[in-house]
């Protein structure tokens, strides 16, 4: 019998059949063969093969990873997994767990193609992920037409399910500082319900703002002059609870998709004081003091539905409707003990409404051309009442619709794929209403001439509306020299993205990524200072009156040593801002994050570093720098526990969190904002989780649900 391995074993193999275990375990030891003949039993020596399997590839449509049991064991959500396997295609911020691109775009997260929100990433149970997939402009009308999607593929229950308990515990932050919630889910037949429940309590100190404003102004005698107004942060106490309840019903077959999202969320903050010393150079040399309290009570009910059908002749529909209902008490109080001042009082209610729904038709004429239509409508309506020192009743409604026409062209080397869409806005405050079409282009081509390399680059052409707040045509009084005002005749701005990538994977223990971006914003607006009450005091309101561009060139890369027991990973860029109109501003900040992470049986270790971040804050014209970030974490992982501690920035005792810097011609500000995100900190994580019933599949949590955004101004 002659038996040749090439027959068996091929290159780049990705998945290992179970029909082949006997083989592999044959052929991973040198073992003696015997075969008879007619003459005699001959035996021969085989040399040692080792099948490997192909843990991470590239296409021109995705990349794809597989985790390892190691990473999969230690992560105790999805965030923290993907930390695990460092993607070069997306960074991670250590502070606050965003996902974005490695050029800074938000990046949609999706669990077995349904949209995921933090709380159900928070769920998720890490050992049932298959596989990860990262993609740019997919064409699937699973993803909603989002631009940057990581979606994980998870299995799925025949029938039971499993409970899932988090605790995390804050310490060296002031106070209290905790969130526990508990995740179950439960598979009966083809209908799969998910259960979330959270409380988040914080009561903590050093949270606040330091502000420096130059004002330059006209005294009672109509003489300019100019005075520093210093609002030094000497006491705060915040109060905050949150308690998100949600439930989620999903009906999967073969060929659709069912699924309903109602969710509740109680959000307050009982105490917001603030207090320090106020003074006035050169206007005097007293110092004083001053108190300020924000208290806010938010209730949000939310329905989301998601529904996906396979229909015949190659048709894929897909629609995604969704209400939000949410209520605000927010109460803004202020006084001084400068002689003669008075109280601002700036209180507010809000009631908030949110419609929205999409819906996708994909037809797929051969296996390489593919068409769709896409249409959307949305409208949100805010009913903002102020009283106190500013009373105002407003309504703000914006309505919004649009329809897009996209094609696509796949193959084993190229993902071609365009659209071009227009959309219809609304925006209306009270009696005055504008409304504008204009288009959306997104242009997208992958080539990859093997699983190893890939190329992406796409086009985006689109528009940027102000937000409710921004157009606000009160008046509201902030302190003694500033007041704040909206312009309700604002317009919206052009915005322009082009991006270049380059991925490489040439075997599982590297891969990396190398990219360059330029976004550019057009007749975008920016915050304008003018005098007021006679020039003693001054307005700001909002023009147009700027553009922005941004160039971002950066690589990232994932190396694995030590049979994969040691991973390092890295991420350096340079982005070059410009700035001009009003705001006449050139940076270029060097930006890195790097991390090490070592296995050791049930035991995890992790290193992270990231430089502090500067940005030019468009639409505020502002500099806004963070500070650099650091943390070292153990953790130990068996039988449904999973238990961690972190220290975090250790050596470092001040609580400065960032600092914003804003320069006009009649105003100038520098502002020091404190709190616990930079200031050391450890922190212990505790997850549990008990399975029951039959292991098939295991799919999507439900999470903490999120209302509409607000009108009210701050």
């Amino acid at each position: 019998m002659n038996i040749n391995m090439k027959d068996f074993v091929k290159n780049d193999i990705a998945y290992l059949p179970g029909a082949f275990l006997s083989l592999w375990l044959v052929c991973t030891f040198p073992v003696k063969m015997t075969a008879q003949t007619s003459d005699s039993i001959r035996t021969k020596e085989i040399d040692e093969v080792v099948v490997k399997a192909k843990m991470q590839h590239t296409n021109a449509m995705s990349s794809t990873y597989i985790p390892t049991m190691k990473q999969r064991q230690s992560a105790q959500n999805a965030i923290d997994l993907l930390q695990q396997l460092a993607l070069p295609q997306i960074n991670i911020n250590l502070m606050d767990n965003a996902v974005t691109t490695t050029s800074g775009q938000s990046v949609a997260i999706y669990i077995n193609y349904i949209p995921a929100s933090a709380e159900e990433m928070e769920g998720i149970l890490t050992s049932d992920v298959r596989r990860v997939e990262y993609l740019d402009f997919p064409a699937d009308p699973r993803f909603q037409g989002s631009e940057h999607v990581v979606n994980f593929i998870v299995q799925k229950y025949e029938y039971g399910g499993y409970t899932k308990a988090t605790l995390n515990e804050n310490f060296l932050t002031g106070r209290l500082s905790n969130r526990a919630s508990v995740y179950s889910k439960f598979v009966y037949k083809r209908m799969t319900y998910d259960l979330y429940a959270c409380t988040s309590n914080h009561d903590i100190n050093h949270y606040g703002n330091s502000v420096e404003g130059i004002y330059s102004i006209e005294d009672e005698n109509g003489q300019a002059f100019q005075t520093t107004r210093n609002e030094a942060l000497d006491y705060s106490r915040f109060k905050y609870n949150q308690y998100p309840v949600s439930f989620r019903a999903v009906y999967d077959t073969d060929k659709m998709q069912i699924a309903n999202t109602i969710g509740f969320n109680f959000d307050q903050s009982a105490m917001a004081q603030t207090g320090g010393t106020l003074s006035f150079v050169p206007q005097n040399n007293a110092d004083y003091s001053y108190l300020k309290n924000e208290p806010y009570v938010s209730r949000y009910f939310v329905w989301s539905g998601n529904y996906y059908f396979i229909l015949p002749h190659s048709f894929h529909v897909s629609v995604s409707p969704g209400i939000n209902y949410g209520h605000t008490n927010y109460s803004y109080n202020y006084q001084t003990s400068l002689p003669g001042s008075e109280a601002i009082a700036n209180n507010s209610k809000e009631d908030v409404w949110q419609f929205r729904g999409s819906a996708t038709l994909f037809k797929k004429f051969t296996d390489s051309h593919t068409a769709f239509f896409r249409a959307w409508f949305g409208s949100t309506s805010n009913q903002v009442s102020y009283f106190g020192t500013s009373p105002y009743d407003n309504d703000f409604s914006d309505t919004y619709s649009g329809a897009a026409l996209g094609y696509k062209f796949l193959n084993k080397v190229w993902n071609i794929s365009a659209d071009a869409a227009f959309q219809w806005e609304r925006n209306k405050i009270n009696d005055l209403s504008v409304a504008e079409i204009y288009p959306l282009i997104n242009l997208s081509v992958g080539f990859s001439p093997s699983r190893k390399h890939s190329f992406r680059t796409y086009f985006h052409f689109g528009a940027n509306y102000p937000g409710a707040s921004e157009k606000t045509p009160n008046v509201l009084q902030q302190n003694e020299l500033m007041y704040y005002t909206g312009n309700p005749n604002l317009g919206l701005s052009r915005q322009v993205t082009f991006n270049l990538s380059y991925n490489w994977m040439p075997v599982n223990a590297f891969s990396a990524s190398a990219f360059v971006q330029y976004f550019g914003e057009f007749n975008l607006y920016v915050p304008v200072y003018k005098p007021y009450n006679g020039g003693t005091a001054l307005l700001r309101t909002f023009e147009t009156d700027c553009d922005y561009n941004r160039t971002q060139i950066g690589m990232s890369f994932n190396y694995k040593l030590l049979n994969g027991n040691l991973q390092l990973a890295a991420s350096p860029s340079v982005s070059l801002y410009r700035m001009s109109g009003l705001f006449d501003i050139r940076r270029s900040p060097f930006y890195c994050s790097a991390s090490a992470t070592y296995y050791l049986g049930n035991f995890y270790f992790q290193a992270s570093y990231q430089t502090k971040n500067l940005t030019v804050q468009g639409n505020r014209g502002v500099i806004y720098e963070d500070r650099d970030f650091y943390q070292m974490l153990a953790g130990w992982s068996r039988s449904g526990w999973n238990i961690r501690v972190s220290a975090m920035n250790m050596f470092r005792n001040d609580w400065l969190c960032s600092t914003s810097k804003l320069m006009t011609p009649l105003y100038s500000e520098t502002q020091f904002v404190n709190g616990n995100n930079f200031h050391r900190r450890l922190n212990l994580s505790v997850t549990y989780t008990f399975g029951y019933g039959k292991k098939v599949n295991r799919g999507n949590e439900v999470g903490e649900q999120y209302g509409a955004a607000s009108a009210i101004m701050k």
